[in-house]
């Protein structure tokens, strides 16, 4: 196996068996605390054999503090190793009458030459979250579902789905539409108890609205929050237990890879789920690779992807992260700007890259950005570092979006600027739609496929 495993059999051949301590950290979810009158267990197991249960090497149980994460420690005996096997740590919590409310559902492996102190990231088993109206008004965890009346179509069907920690999902489907247009987003709520009111902060523009009206039924307001004067049908209403939807997005997060185990932190909510390796995750682990300062560093990164229930090793059935389509990482890039989403238009939008291609601002040259003007006109401007480039644009249904050509100017451009601005001309004919990740603008063709992406810049 590896070089610290291998010393530690060939002592405990010699007749040299001794006692070590495996430190770790388990860490809750997002925003929840350990209830009162818990127990944590952390368990070492050899998980060699593929087809016989797991041999348990050593187990650490206490009362974990009510706090989001803790550090423990498991005593084993080095004579119990193998360097030929694999090993393995996994937690869980009970309550206090003995059910199991949090549970490891990854393989969290150990004892490897290298390896950093273990994280256990605990999740919540299906039927323990306990509905309860908090202070806000809302019973949660609740999904909320209702159709809602569109002025161009035959309603804007809503699955809303509402965590305690203050995080949400939400579905959104134009009915009627030709080819069908699904929107969907992921983001943090709070509510404003002066107005009754729950606001979502997600990948939309504007933060969504809806009054509470009891603790399981929600009435849309009006982009300015205010509520709208109308007969027809506004509400939302609840039911539990939480019946999770899928979700197909553009995401902006952290993405972390050890011991063969591939994560992912999205900005905009907090919410960290484990990767599927299918689909286009191997150029996500790819880039990764490259870019990564050391092993196991977390990397802002940008993908269209699933957010799907898949099995889990141990307990209920996880949300995953399926990897569509990778689009870029960020090596200097943190989460940090990234929690709140920006506006299409009257935004500062570098160029980063052209049909995969990076580009960079040239010596002397003028950054590579997008600008577009809001207003009766919608006019754009732009340049790859060269020739300015203006026109007009149309928005249309919920995303669409294309660009008519205007004036420019007509120097001529050294390489590689030259090809960088046919290369552009191309992209913005052939755009259809955009999506917005975090702070990350990208330009798709009719596919759904990015054609550009495009980082948000704030100018002082």
């Amino acid at each position: 196996m590896k070089n610290l495993l291998s010393g530690l059999v060939m002592a405990a051949l010699a007749g040299a068996a001794g006692a070590e301590t495996l430190e770790g950290r388990a860490q809750m979810p997002s925003g929840v605390q350990t209830p009162g009158g818990a127990t944590f267990e952390a368990v070492l197991e050899d998980i060699s054999l593929a087809d016989a249960p797991a041999v348990e090497l050593g187990r650490s149980a206490f009362a974990p503090p009510q706090t989001y994460g803790w550090p423990f420690s498991i005593d084993y005996d080095t004579a119990a190793l193998d360097p030929r096997h694999s090993y393995a740590v996994r937690g869980r919590v009970t309550g206090a009458t003995g059910q199991l409310l949090f549970v490891t559902d990854t393989v969290v492996p150990v004892l490897e030459d290298g390896a950093d102190a273990p994280v256990l990231n605990l999740v919540a088993v299906a039927g323990a979250d306990q509905p309860v109206v908090g202070a806000h008004g809302l019973r949660l965890p609740a999904t909320f579902t209702g159709t809602l009346p569109c002025a161009d179509c035959e309603g804007i069907a809503h699955h809303l789905d509402l965590w305690p920690d203050q995080t949400y999902h939400l579905r959104r489907i134009w009915q009627g539409k030709t080819p069908p247009l699904i929107r969907d987003e992921v983001g943090r709520w709070y509510v404003d108890p002066a107005r009754a009111a729950l606001v979502l902060h997600g990948a939309a523009e504007m933060p969504l609205q809806w009054e509470i009206q009891a603790p399981d039924r929600l009435r849309a307001l009006d982009m300015q929050g205010k509520v709208i004067d109308s007969d027809l049908p506004y509400e939302l209403q609840g039911t539990v237990p939480l019946e999770e939807t899928d979700l197909d997005l553009p995401l902006q997060g952290l993405v972390t890879y050890f011991a063969d185990a591939a994560q992912f932190e999205v900005c905009l909510s907090g919410k960290t789920y484990p990767v599927e390796m299918s689909g286009d995750y191997p150029a996500l682990e790819r880039a990764y690779g490259e870019a990564r300062p050391t092993p196991g560093a977390p990397l802002l990164a940008t993908v269209m992807g699933r957010l799907e229930l898949r099995p889990a090793m141990e307990g209920p059935d996880r949300r995953s992260l399926i990897v569509d389509r990778f689009v870029s990482i960020w090596p200097e890039g943190t989460c940090d700007r990234h929690r709140a989403p920006t506006r299409l238009e009257n935004t500062y939008w570098r160029i980063a890259q052209l049909n995969g291609e990076t580009l960079t601002a040239q010596p002397g040259g003028r950054e590579p950005h997008l600008l577009l003007r809001g207003g009766a006109d919608n006019a754009y401007q732009a340049t790859v570092g060269c020739n300015g480039l203006g026109g007009s644009y149309t928005r249309d249904s919920e995303n669409g979006l294309r660009f008519e050509r205007g004036m420019s100017t007509l120097m001529a451009c050294p390489p590689p600027l030259d090809g960088w601005e046919q290369a552009f001309a191309g992209v913005l004919g052939a755009t259809r739609s955009w999506d917005i990740a975090g702070q990350s603008l990208m330009l798709l063709d009719d596919n759904g496929d990015a054609l550009a992406v495009l980082d948000a810049v704030y100018l002082p």
